[in-house]
């Protein structure tokens, strides 16, 4: 009969409790919380709670230390305190830094006795101010706050005024009044500022108390929320978390986080701290998302979305409810702890004893939960149960979790989880599940064993979210990280992946396998002339014609720009099929892209050059694998393109060549190793009226070299800018010196200008500069520039043209007639001279289509007013020729080759 007095009982067990601590040192635990307002205030209000856990957790002494938001960020980071309590957001950035517990617990407000979980802000404007109706009349006015790092005073309402439109901060003005928040909304009062960031409540408090009188501000685009009691003008947020630093011990966590879920309203210590109390955590991705909009900490660095982030992310969520199981599992155990010493007790409060475990696990969390008997029947679900699955209470109730079975699993895989649950007592992972309506969707779940004293399982606890939106994006990361975005291709990731199956496969079977290198013949031209997205369009045409070409073992994939790469696997021996497998499989493909592509209802034929390489039995890496396969589509294309080459030593070789040639070409102005040799231009008479310069190298290894053998390598590799800049120096030099000498000052030169020379933004500066340093007569200087530099940006380059012809420059377009020749542009350009191309003086007296052409062109020349050249003159047959048709000047090797200055007898 003495046990039956619960309050003997409770003096009992703590006496017996406190024992064995007499002797004990308590262990200082601090508990940092964030301060707004005066520090001894602050630390009046929390010390009850830090007096309850005290009392509560036995060899222990719990203290407060108010905060502000450097010291607290400074104590987190030297870990001189041992739990947060701070605001939401400031929560998910302090958690950023450092390896902060997810939240143990949320704290609940109260107002009027009334429960308050969540908070919100309020945006305040004069009540007479009528030019401030809605949230766009911000933009442009001065807005109070009682500072940018606050949630509740600034990050809340800045996160609405960027959903309705409106770039924070950049189009309001922003003042920071300071704490508290009453000091913003008397900036409002005071005409020091249109509105005022403050949190919810403080209008409400400030009335209340005679502060400020009703008419003085309002609300604006006021809300009111039922379970809310306050006007607010945003969302509702989630109130402060309580957590505990990395280093704090896992089971001092749960015992701190049990007497916080336990404090009871309208017990003393809630109403000395003036609070309801404490729930399980809240959701805080709200909060996250309000910093990831407003690219604030840890949300103001842009990088790209990986799958590790992701999982960091839902790591986080795992963890929390790892934590709340195990608050779940302490509350069972003590409950049961507290039964063994109450066993006269038992049968009295067997029935409290089993609503207490009850109701500890049904919390109102954002995670669907409901529990079963022993016998698997449902006896409880909470709403997030009925909002996930669309099963209300009343339809779950009674009946098996088999309800939720999407038939995507079969029976084996929920045999397993039983096996494991009967096993450790939980089971955890993902499943499918399905709602009400039918519709199946992936969860993560996890389902754990309650068992009474006896070990015997008395219920079964399921918790389980929706992950539609994580597997989404789990989808959508994967395809961006092993797939191109354009042609839906394996993207290089992907293709290196692939060959590491392949050379696995290859050494266990014995077999072939091969790389197709694939490049469109003269794609950039068409880029270039059609427009990108012509070029794009037919990019993802290829894309599907060369996987129509393949197997459906093998890989095709787009390694950039227009070059794509095959894989073919499982290819017979011998060494000879394979190739001819490889072979028969290339020549499919060239048959599939010669059929002409539609583009904007325009057919557009295309070639390929594809290289080929073969393998077993290798030692070569995945980069030398790609870099043979890419010298054999090289090798395809000097072969006449439209062609399939297999890979050759030799054309490593000739790689290796060119490498060498490059890294020479660096140092050949260095080493003063170019020469200019000049060829005559000359009239009807044979006198000579200038020249053209053409560059040679005199290789210090392989002799005198002509243009033909180092030009496009300097184009390709960066070195033709360094050379023309040579050039043109060296010709304004000589005009400078022939300027002096009556028998010379009449000779013009001509030099060649490339393509990159002239898209440089200095070029006109560069020609002007060698002009002016060398002293030389700028009418002298001709500039010969080909057609098709005039199609990439024609604007741009008349507006050069015409910057120099100012200071007496000519320029002439040089083979015309073999490029994309167009009276359109002829008519535009400022253009003195036009050089018919050797190609047609050559073949003119025999081919009766160049006669044509030639024709023609002097005939343009002469309407159009430019004046003529014709080179390449070899024979008196083409000089009488083109006389004859009215051509005035002539170039070739008939009157003189290009010759070094010193031979040219001047």
């Amino acid at each position: 009969m003495f046990f039956k007095n619960t309050k003997w009982v409770y003096l009992i067990l703590l006496i017996q409790l406190s024992l064995p601590n007499l002797t004990q040192a308590n262990e200082k635990i601090t508990i940092g919380i964030l301060a707004f307002r005066p520090i001894p205030q602050v630390e009046a209000q929390w010390k009850p709670l830090a007096d309850y856990l005290s009392t509560s957790i036995q060899g222990f002494e719990f203290t407060i230390k108010p905060l502000n938001y450097t010291q607290l960020e400074f104590s987190v980071e030297n870990k001189t305190i041992d739990f947060v309590f701070t605001n939401s957001s400031h929560f998910v950035q302090l958690a950023h830094k450092t390896s902060l517990s997810s939240p143990l617990a949320t704290l609940i407000n109260i107002k009027n006795n009334q429960p308050i979980r969540s908070f919100a802000g309020a945006i305040l404007v004069h009540y007479d101010n009528t030019d401030i109706q809605t949230l766009s009349d911000l933009v442009g006015k001065k807005i109070a706050t009682p500072s940018i790092k606050s949630f509740g005073g600034y990050k809340m309402q800045a996160f609405e005024l960027y959903k309705a439109g409106i770039r924070v901060p950049e189009e309001i003005e922003t003042i920071e009044t300071s704490m508290p928040h009453d000091k913003a909304l008397f900036a409002v009062i005071n005409g020091e500022a249109d509105a005022a960031f403050v949190r919810s409540g403080l209008l409400e408090s400030m009335e209340n108390q005679g502060i400020i009188k009703p008419n003085q501000v309002r609300v604006l685009k006021p809300t009111v929320d039922s379970e809310f009691p306050f006007l607010t003008s945003t969302r509702l947020y989630p109130e402060w978390p309580f957590a505990a630093m990395p280093h704090v011990e896992e089971a001092l966590a749960g015992r701190v986080t049990g007497a916080l879920l336990t404090l009871t309203h309208n017990s003393d210590i809630t109403k000395a701290i003036n609070i309801y109390g404490f729930r399980v955590p809240a959701d805080y991705e709200p909060v996250r998302q309000v910093l990831r909009t407003l690219k604030v900490y840890p949300f103001d660095k842009v990088h790209e979305i990986t799958f590790y982030d992701l999982w960091n992310q839902r790591r986080a969520e795992i963890i929390g409810l790892v934590v709340m199981l195990s608050i779940i599992m302490i509350l069972a155990v003590m409950i049961l702890a507290f039964n063994r010493r109450l066993k006269e007790s038992y049968d009295e409060l067997s029935k409290n004893h089993e609503s207490l475990r009850i109701a500890a696990v049904a919390f109102d969390t954002q995670e669907a939960i409901f529990i079963t008997d022993h016998n698997e029947k449902i006896i409880r679900v909470n709403k997030s149960f009925t909002r996930i699955t669309g099963y209300s209470a009343e339809e779950a109730i009674g009946q098996l979790p088999c309800i939720l079975q999407s038939g995507k699993q079969d029976t084996s895989f929920y045999n397993e989880i039983w096996v494991e649950l009967k096993a450790k007592g939980y089971w955890q992972g993902e499943a499918w599940n399905k709602r009400k309506n039918g519709e199946t969707f992936p969860v993560g779940q996890t389902i754990t064993a309650i068992k009474d004293e006896k070990g015997l399982v008395t219920h079964y606890l399921f918790t389980f979210d929706d992950i539609t939106v994580f597997k989404e994006n789990e989808a959508r990361i994967n395809k961006l990280a092993f797939y191109d975005p354009l042609t839906g291709l394996a993207n290089r990731r992907l293709l290196n992946e692939r060959l590491h199956q392949a050379r696995a496969h290859s050494t266990r079977n014995k077999d072939y396998f091969a790389l197709l290198f694939i490049d469109l013949d003269h794609f950039k031209t068409l880029n270039d002339t059609l427009g990108h997205d012509i070029g794009d369009s037919l990019l993802v045409q290829v894309g599907k014609r060369l996987s129509e070409s393949i197997r459906e073992c093998d890989t095709v994939s787009r390694t950039g720009g227009d070059e794509f790469v095959i894989l073919l696997e499982e290819l017979a021996p011998p060494r000879e099929n394979g190739a001819q497998h490889a072979k028969l499989i290339a020549d499919k493909v060239l048959n599939h892209l010669a059929i002409p592509f539609m583009l904007k209802n325009h057919k557009q034929p295309i070639t390929a050059s594809i290289g080929i390489s073969l393998y077993t039995d290798h030692n070569e890496t995945i980069d030398e694998m790609m870099v043979r396969s890419d010298l054999a589509m090289y090798h395809a294309k000097s072969s006449g393109r439209n062609t399939v080459s297999f890979f050759d030593p030799s054309m490593q070789q000739a790689i290796q060549k060119r490498s060498l040639l490059e890294r020479d070409l660096r140092n050949a102005i260095l080493n003063n190793e170019f020469i200019l040799y000049y060829q005559p231009k000359v009239d009807v008479t044979e006198h000579v009226i200038g020249y053209e310069a053409l560059i040679r190298w005199q290789h210090s290894q392989q002799g005198l070299l002509p243009p033909a053998e180092f030009i496009q390598v300097a184009e390709e590799c960066g070195q033709i800018i360094n050379i023309g800049t040579w050039v043109l120096r060296q010709a304004c030099l000589q005009l400078s010196l022939w300027a002096q000498s009556d028998k010379t000052q009449h000779l013009s030169i001509a030099i060649n200008i490339s393509e990159q020379q002239v898209s440089q933004d200095n070029f006109v500066e560069t020609i002007i500069q060698a002009i002016d340093e060398f002293d030389c007569p700028p009418e002298k200087l001709e500039l010969e520039i080909t057609e098709s530099l005039l199609m990439k940006d024609m604007l741009e380059v008349i507006s050069k043209i015409n910057q120099l012809k100012e200071k007496g420059i000519s320029f002439a377009i040089d083979d015309f007639g073999t490029g994309y020749s167009s009276l359109n542009y002829l008519k535009q350009l400022p253009i003195d001279w036009l050089k018919i191309d050797r190609s047609f003086v050559h073949d003119m007296l025999n081919d009766t289509n160049d006669e044509a052409i030639v024709k023609t062109i002097i005939a343009l020349s002469k309407t159009l007013g430019i004046k003529l050249i014709a080179e390449g003159v070899e024979t008196k047959a083409q000089q009488e020729f083109l006389i004859h048709l009215g051509c005035p000047i002539l170039q070739g090797n008939l009157f003189s080759k290009p010759l070094p200055l010193e031979q040219l007898g001047i």
